[in-house]
């Protein structure tokens, strides 16, 4: 293969890349297709109410303490994503307008980022809720239920934890407003 294919192979997997994670916030947020069918291959009603997810121990990346998403006072905001996300970024400041009213859980499912540079991140931009790196048992446990879009972060996932079930939502940033009418849901 030539030098310049090689590029150009290289650059264009690089935008195809880019344009997942640098996408428009001007779709409807959901992760249902109009049939009712998921379109990340989940369940069917966007929904889980059991899993490994749920009861897997977490440390805080701050190491303050170390916590169950079930044994957190719900309804519960999980955000999955990567620090090098951008749409995550803007979901985290949404998110923010919701910390001290509801627990907020931030979750980094990607492989290679560590406790430290998520700590960073979320010192640096001013987040203060639980942020957690996600150990592999727990990934597989998500994409179990919730099917791979939840560990996709350019899709900004965000699955509300309730009593006793949860519901996955990806596909947009959601502003606080439509965070807070997913909350309502349960």
């Amino acid at each position: 293969m030539s030098r310049r294919r090689l590029l150009a192979t290289t650059g264009v997997l690089a935008a195809g890349g880019l344009a997942g994670c640098l996408g428009g916030d001007g779709g409807d947020g959901g992760s249902e297709a109009a049939d009712g069918d998921t379109a990340d291959g989940g369940d069917g009603d966007g929904s889980a109410d059991e899993g490994a997810w749920r009861t897997a121990e977490l440390t805080t990346v701050r190491g303050e303490e170390s916590f169950i998403l079930d044994g957190l006072e719900p309804p519960v905001v999980v955000q999955s994503f990567a620090v090098w996300c951008p749409k995550c970024g803007r979901q985290s400041e949404e998110l923010a307008a919701l910390a001290g009213s509801t627990t907020v859980v931030g979750l980094n499912t990607d492989p290679n980022e560590d406790a430290e540079r998520v700590r960073r991140h979320a010192e640096q931009n001013g987040f203060d809720w639980r942020f957690a790196v996600v150990p592999a048992e727990m990934t597989d446990s998500l994409v179990e239920a919730f099917g791979p879009t939840v560990v996709n972060a350019p899709s900004t996932p965000l699955v509300i934890v309730c009593e006793g079930d949860a519901t996955f939502d990806a596909g947009d940033v959601r502003n606080a407003e439509a965070v807070r009418a997913l909350i309502d849901g349960c």
